[in-house]
């Protein structure tokens, strides 16, 4: 039986072998790179979609607890106070609506002492944290100097899927939106998920 060695072969044989070997190599390179083009693609589709599902719960949630603050202002005539913004607001409101304070930050009687929080909501040192982990922002409708109120009711704030925590956020909102003292909305929300009177800005 006749077998082929390298040594058997003519030179021009191995130059076309070599050839094919080398576009070969081509061909896998090609094909690799097509395969990571379209798994980044596929990446991208899928954060996508999972933004886009984080905004849709985050706005359930939102609305969650929109219904638990008209039932707290049932309970007790009025929405959680918030007297200064600062890094509290979010405890106050997920302490009150635990039923462990009134609106105004004092424990209530034993029978309004309700925990209102039906479902399970993501809590972090005390704070509802919304499905991008950053905490509600909560504002009370305070009054202005004139004794008009600047909101008729609360604000409820999500920072969104851009939403870093701010150190300054009792004040200014990481992505544009600016609460003043009296809790007015002023700027362009810019991706920030905003509840105020009933409804999303």
């Amino acid at each position: 039986m006749h077998t082929c060695s390298p040594k058997n072969l003519s030179p021009s044989t191995t130059k076309k072998i070599s050839e094919r070997m080398g576009f070969t190599v081509i061909e896998i390179i090609c094909t690799v790179s097509i395969f990571f083009i379209i798994a980044a693609g596929i990446l991208k589709i899928q954060q996508t979609f999972q933004e886009r599902e984080k905004q849709i719960r985050t706005r359930t949630e939102m609305m969650q607890i929109a219904s638990w603050l008209e039932e707290y202002h049932e309970l007790h005539g009025d929405y959680p106070k918030i007297v200064t913004h600062n890094d509290s607001q979010g405890d106050i409101l997920c302490s009150a609506l635990h039923g462990n304070i009134d609106p105004n930050g004092s424990t209530p009687i034993a029978t309004k002492q309700i925990d209102l929080v039906a479902t399970q909501l993501k809590e972090i040192d005390n704070k509802f944290v919304d499905p991008f982990l950053s905490d509600y922002i909560y504002y009370y409708k305070l009054r202005t100097d004139n004794g008009t109120w600047q909101n008729l009711s609360y604000i409820l704030i999500s920072k969104g899927p851009k939403g870093q925590q701010n150190p300054q956020r009792n004040l200014t909102i990481s992505k544009g939106v600016t609460i003043g003292n009296e809790g007015k909305i002023s700027g362009s929300p810019n991706g920030d998920i905003i509840l105020t009177n009933g409804g999303f800005l």
